[in-house]
Order: C-alpha cells, then structure tokens, then sequence
C-alpha cells in the first residue's frame, strides 16, 4: 500500500557528504521517524565541530598575549589624548566617575567578551562556571607574568576582577544566544 504523505527533501551538506532532510505534510508515516533523525543529526554535527572556534580561540588568545605583554603599557601613546578628552567631557557634563579608571576598567572588560564568547563556542560541552574559570586562569596567567616580568607594567587584582567579568560575559551572553536559537544546544 502507498503512503499519502506528502515528501519534500532539501540536501544540507556537512563535510564533505549530504544528508536528507525530509519535510512532512503531516502523515504518520515512517518518514516522520527519518525526519527527526536527520535533524538530531544536524544538530549533533554542529554541536561537535568546533575546530574552527578552537583555532580562533587559539588566534586570539595569541592577540591577548601579545597585548597583555607588551612592554611597555599599550595605552601610553594614548594616554595623554584620553586624559584631555575625558578633562573636556567632563567640563561638558559628563559625570566626574567615568574617569581614565573607568575606562581602563571597561576596555578590560570589552577585551574579555571575546574571549569568553570563542570559549563558549569552542568548548560547548563544559559548564559555563569552567569557561569562566578558564577566563580567571588566563588572567591571572597575564597578571602574574606583568608582575614577575615586566618593570613598565603594572599587575592589578582589578585587571583579574574585570577581565574575568568580560569572560563571565561573553560565556554567558554566548549560551543564551544558543539557547535562544536552539534549546537543545545550549544544554551545557
């Protein structure tokens, strides 16, 4: 006997081969059954392939070296321009507590966001408290290396506190754009 449902089939390529998404006009058929494997299929596949977020990760925690260790501090050729421009803000109203701290503080954190969003991606199995620890390892790692070997940098716990929070950030901002796009992806 010859189903009555309707089948139409889309290919989506992954690595290198395609599989069949079949769509359904609403029968009981086996093809609803072939339907739901292919989408877990889908959704496994882009759940454990993430090589190209570990080598961005990669790439950018490279970038943070290179800032984090620079040697001599990378605002100081700024640092003048920033302070005449926040004076001039502040004569135009701008609130006396976003000063050069406030700044330095919130670049720390917008440096971090980053980090913690390819933390997320590359790693989407462990918890999000293991990637923010992961981004309290990582700058307690540029803190201590400033503090043992670097004479023109500066090594502060409220570098570790703010770079963190950017990581917290960007971990959880990550998970619950995937949760809003896929539950079932965001499940870590």
């Amino acid at each position: 006997m010859v189903s009555a449902c309707f089948v139409a089939s889309i290919h989506v390529p992954l690595r290198h081969r395609s599989i069949r998404a079949t769509r359904l006009a609403g029968c009981g058929c086996r093809h609803r059954q072939r339907l739901r494997a292919n989408s877990v299929f889908v959704k496994a596949s882009l759940k454990q392939h993430p090589l190209p977020w570990r080598i961005a990760l990669v790439s950018y925690l490279l970038g943070l070296a290179l800032i984090g260790f620079w040697p001599t501090p990378v605002d100081k050729p700024i640092h003048g321009a920033l302070a005449s421009a926040l004076k001039h803000l502040h004569r135009l109203g701008l609130p006396a507590w976003f000063d050069y701290r406030f700044v330095e503080a919130s670049a720390n954190v917008a440096m971090f966001i980053p980090f913690g969003v390819l933390l997320a991606m590359a790693l989407p199995t462990k918890t999000w408290w293991g990637l923010a620890s992961a981004g309290l390892l990582a700058s307690i790692c540029i803190e201590l290396g400033q503090l043992l070997f670097m004479t023109a940098r500066v090594s502060s716990l409220g570098d570790v506190v703010t770079n963190t929070l950017g990581a917290v950030m960007g971990v959880v901002g990550s998970r619950l754009i995937r949760r809003s796009i896929d539950p079932k992806l965001a499940d870590a």
